[in-house]
């Protein structure tokens, strides 16, 4: 695929990993006898589309993150910078965005524990976002969803207009960074980062791709993330 402009990726790797019982933090912990941090940063490592890459660690591990980095990456000529993240993961990628290079046309916003990213879908979302300036990637619902308050459901959501989303999210640098500017100055806070575009009235495509892009929050996640390493799945 032809790239036709710059684009920086932004891994947030600065949670607690507070959800799972390893004192190990999920992003630094081996999987397959890598570091999950690792294994999401070989893709954008390895594709061409990206030039730079940002990652946010917590402070405590700043060093710790270099280390690992130089350690599998250090004779890649790809540039890469590692900073502090914020208190909030809204934080941490609003202080990435201020630091991707000035040139930087697209940032591809990924969590640095969904190891199991692909080449193609980088590739897929790359194409996407020419057209749209904002593109992310989502899966069907498989389960029906209830509306809840306490434990009476209040109602039935209608699945078919649902999705679930993933990362990584790409955007236009500049839209992306206009609409975290507002969403502070609103006090706005969100989950993701389309939330944010979707608050400044951007439009966002979603692009439907693989379950397997699991985040890893819980021991659940872990041992799914381990039977797909295990059994070869990517």
């Amino acid at each position: 695929m032809e790239k036709l402009s710059y684009n920086c990726a932004i891994i947030t790797a600065a949670g607690s990993g507070s959800r799972m019982g390893s004192g190990i933090k999920k992003q630094f912990r081996p999987l397959g006898g890598i570091p999950v941090l690792i294994r999401t940063l070989g893709i954008f490592m390895e594709s061409p589309l990206i030039d730079s890459i940002i990652i946010t660690a917590p402070e405590t591990d700043l060093e710790l993150c270099r280390e690992l980095i130089l350690q599998y990456f250090g004779d890649s000529p790809k540039p890469w910078k590692v900073i502090p993240g914020g208190v909030e993961r809204q934080d941490s990628i609003f202080g990435a965005l201020q630091s991707c290079p000035e040139e930087t046309d697209f940032v591809f916003i990924h969590d640095a524990v969904r190891p199991f990213i692909t080449l193609s879908l980088i590739e897929e979302l790359y194409a996407a976002v020419q057209d749209s300036g904002a593109v992310i990637p989502v899966a069907r619902l498989k389960h029906t969803i209830k509306e809840v308050e306490g434990d009476l459901v209040q109602g039935t959501l209608e699945r078919g207009s649902l999705v679930q989303v993933f990362t990584p999210q790409v955007f236009a640098h500049r839209s992306i960074s206009l609409a975290y500017a507002r969403a502070f100055e609103d006090g706005i806070t969100a989950t993701d980062d389309a939330a944010i575009m979707e608050h400044s009235g951007y439009p966002v495509r979603t692009l439907l791709s693989s379950e397997l892009n699991l985040k890893i929050t819980d021991d659940l996640d872990w041992f799914y993330a381990c039977l797909i390493i295990d059994n070869n799945m990517i």
